[in-house]
């Protein structure tokens, strides 16, 4: 049986894609959740324009995050806050990281900032930013007492 996905399904496909599945499974599971629609020459017209569609949108979007990683890379962020001898006072994670980009001008997510564990002392510290594969930037934090 032929179908459309309608929605992403974890290892199967993504929304828009067509696939031969087996009748049970697109019977019993895909249809009834409304995760598939069967896949008749007009509905495939229709998924391969999403498609195209789908495609330019992240061509434009891959472009936009290459222009931040390159707008990051290199870069040095001052992070002062209170510290008692070398120690911090509390820590220094992805979001406070990512606030002091933002007072640099550089607007990113917290979550594409990649810290194994947040930092617990002053120094300066290499970090790299993922925002998609193949899209990484390295910079460097530096934590000083306020």
């Amino acid at each position: 049986m032929k179908v459309i996905l309608l929605e992403d399904v974890q290892k199967l496909g993504k929304a828009g894609d067509i696939k031969e599945v087996k009748n049970g499974y697109g019977f019993n599971f895909l249809l009834p959740n409304a995760l598939a629609e069967f896949a008749t020459p007009a509905a495939i017209r229709q998924a391969e324009q999403m498609l195209a569609k789908r495609r330019l949108s992240q061509q434009t979007s891959m472009a936009d995050l290459r222009t931040k990683a390159d707008q990051l890379a290199g870069k040095k962020v001052l992070i002062k806050t209170k510290v008692e001898g070398e120690k911090l006072f509390g820590s220094v994670g992805r979001e406070e990281v990512a606030s002091a980009l933002s007072m640099m001008g550089i607007e990113i997510e917290a979550k594409t900032i990649a810290i194994d564990k947040p930092f617990k002392k002053t120094g300066v510290f290499p970090v790299s930013a993922h925002f998609a594969e193949g899209v990484d930037a390295s910079f460097e934090v530096t934590i000083e007492s306020e």
